[in-house]
């Protein structure tokens, strides 16, 4: 029997406009009435998530929030905070130093919705839009002060492939680095995924990956969609990703997420609106 799903958010129940369908939330609230627990696990940092979890309508729905790529995890109805693996400031900025000459641009999350960005660039304000952050420039450097969950950079999307090959080409056992979007490149901790976010849900619900479904889109989506029993792609999703799903989806544009729930789990009785 599942007894939590957790969803990405970019990709999989938002779209590139930033919203997320209004079935989604219908979906979930049947969902939840059968008692199952609902997690949000996104590469975003808890506290950029919360602020747009109401426009979403998905207030009162998310039982748990992983954020981070699952550094860090909420439990909702208790506002009990666990962070796990992070990357210290000097390795931060070895990091920018390293990626910024390939053209990407270093970015910082700040409090809230405030993106701290090196410079702004069309791409910039594309990704802001679509993530709902608000921009504000500084020297990345210079204010990153504390640890970090994670580091991102945001660089044009024909540049992906050869930030890619740049990585493979000068990998370091001190972090890891992968496409969160296609414009979006994202360094953690080596020991930090979604998995181990998902992992810190099992543990407080006490159970077990044959008792989770998971939905993604992208290769960082890759260790929750091993993880659980039911690994669930989005169509628009990529082909690393599709390659060991469980199942597709429809597309993230058809409400796919809730499309796939309301024929494959949710109870007859629940159906009705």
């Amino acid at each position: 029997m599942i007894k939590l799903i957790a969803s990405d958010l970019d990709g999989t129940i938002i779209d590139a406009n930033g919203q997320c369908h209004p079935d989604v939330a219908k979906t979930l609230e049947r969902v939840r009435a059968m008692g199952v627990k609902f997690a949000i696990c996104s590469g975003r940092p808890i506290s950029s998530v919360l602020p747009l979890v109401t426009g979403w309508g998905l207030e009162g729905k998310c039982d748990y929030i992983i954020g981070s790529n699952g550094g860090e995890v909420l439990e909702t109805a208790t506002g009990k905070h666990i962070k796990a693996y992070t990357l210290s400031p000097e390795l931060v900025c070895e990091i920018f130093d390293l990626y910024e000459p390939l053209g990407l641009i270093p970015t910082l999350y700040g409090e809230g919705d405030e993106l701290f960005v090196q410079k702004i660039t069309p791409q910039v304000e594309i990704v802001a839009k679509r993530i709902g952050m608000r921009l504000t420039v500084a020297d990345i450097r210079t204010i990153t002060k504390e640890p970090q969950i994670k580091s991102m950079m945001i660089l044009d999307p024909e540049l992906m492939a050869a930030a890619e090959g740049f990585y493979q080409e000068h990998k370091d056992e001190r972090y890891i680095a992968f496409k969160t979007a296609v414009d979006l490149f994202e360094f953690t901790h080596p020991m930090l995924a979604k998995d181990v976010g998902v992992q810190i849900v099992g543990a407080m619900m006490h159970i077990e990956p044959d008792e989770m479904m998971a939905f993604g889109d992208t290769t960082n989506d890759l260790d929750m969609l091993r993880y659980v029993k039911y690994g669930i792609v989005m169509e628009n999703g990529t082909d690393d990703a599709k390659a060991l799903a469980y199942a597709i989806a429809p597309s993230v544009n058809d409400a796919g997420f809730a499309k796939y729930l309301d024929e494959y789990l949710i109870t007859p009785e629940l159906k009705q609106d």
